[in-house]
């Protein structure tokens, strides 16, 4: 899977919030950063096809065999994107009335999860998460910790080729950030990963694209010289 950005670029009421972003994600972690109002979110909709560019193109490829196994790039069309997504907004409510198994059982289903799997699938997340003794209560009564891991769990139930967190892993304590991570790691050699954050530390393996009032600034391998580089100019 590869997802390419060509000067892409958006603007609400004259305002332009990013300005021509081109760069090439594949397989693996991508952290996006940034200083808060630099963009992120507004990346994060883009790619997960919540908002459309003002100017630009946004596309998904993937490597498909033809009738003379050679292999080839597919462009994806929206609608194959979103059967592929999994997609957490930095607001996360979901279904505010629904309980949290309820919920979990309805995204699992629609994200085409079959029927005869779905209790199990969900009932071994809740009881991984420890969400399982609340699995009863509506998703409007929760923690912010509790809703967070909700989110998490719908955006990964499916296994999603393609993930997309906008700032995931806060109210987590550090054993659920834990939790979360070791899956994250784990599709990161099937998909990719697009994890937003505002706290250099939070950035482990991977690759970070920093923005920077709506431009990008820096797109590398995260290693110590860019960790530090990144760790300067967010402060």
């Amino acid at each position: 899977m590869r997802l390419a950005l060509n000067n892409v670029t958006y603007e609400i009421k004259g305002q332009r919030i990013l300005d021509q972003l081109s760069c090439e994600i594949t397989t693996g972690i991508t952290y996006i950063i940034g200083k808060n109002g630099s963009g992120k979110s507004t990346l994060l909709k883009m790619c997960a096809t919540a908002l459309q560019p003002t100017a630009g193109t946004i596309e998904y490829t993937k490597l498909v065999e033809n009738q003379q196994t050679v292999f080839q790039r597919k462009s994806l069309t929206t609608e194959e994107i979103r059967r592929t997504i999994g997609y957490m907004p930095q607001e996360f409510t979901g279904y505010a009335e629904l309980s949290i198994e309820r919920y979990l059982q309805y995204m699992a289903t629609h994200k085409g999860i079959p029927r005869r799997h779905v209790k199990n699938i969900v009932h071994k997340w809740l009881e991984e998460t420890n969400l399982y003794p609340i699995r009863r209560k509506a998703l409007f009564t929760l923690s912010g910790g509790q809703l967070k891991k909700v989110g998490l769990i719908q955006a990964l139930i499916n296994q999603p080729q393609i993930c997309i967190l906008d700032e995931p892993f806060e109210a987590l304590d550090q054993m659920e950030r834990y939790y979360f991570d070791r899956f994250l790691r784990r599709y990161a050699f099937h998909s990719i990963i697009l994890i937003s954050t505002n706290i250099v530390e939070e950035m482990q393996e991977g690759d970070v694209l920093y923005l920077d009032r709506g431009w990008v600034r820096l797109f590398t391998g995260l290693e110590e010289e860019s960790y530090q580089q990144v760790k300067e100019w967010i402060e």
